[in-house]
């Protein structure tokens, strides 16, 4: 499957915002004490692990135009 540079760049930009979203809910949400179940540390770590891979891979797709 051949994708074109701005289908690249829209997946790249897609994987990011993801990678943002689950920063914000797991990883800032296990610091910030509110009146709901706490976020545990399992959750933290997979939040973690899922922000890191989904940022690494948002970063790899990106067209190379030195190729």
């Amino acid at each position: 499957m051949n994708l074109t540079e701005a289908q690249l760049k829209s997946i790249s930009k897609y994987l990011a915002d993801i990678s943002k979203l689950v920063f914000a809910t797991t990883v800032l949400g296990f610091f910030i004490q509110t009146n709901t179940k706490p976020i545990s540390v399992f959750m933290l770590v997979v939040g973690a692990t899922i922000t890191v891979f989904t940022f690494y891979f948002s970063v790899k797709i990106i067209p190379n135009k030195n190729t």
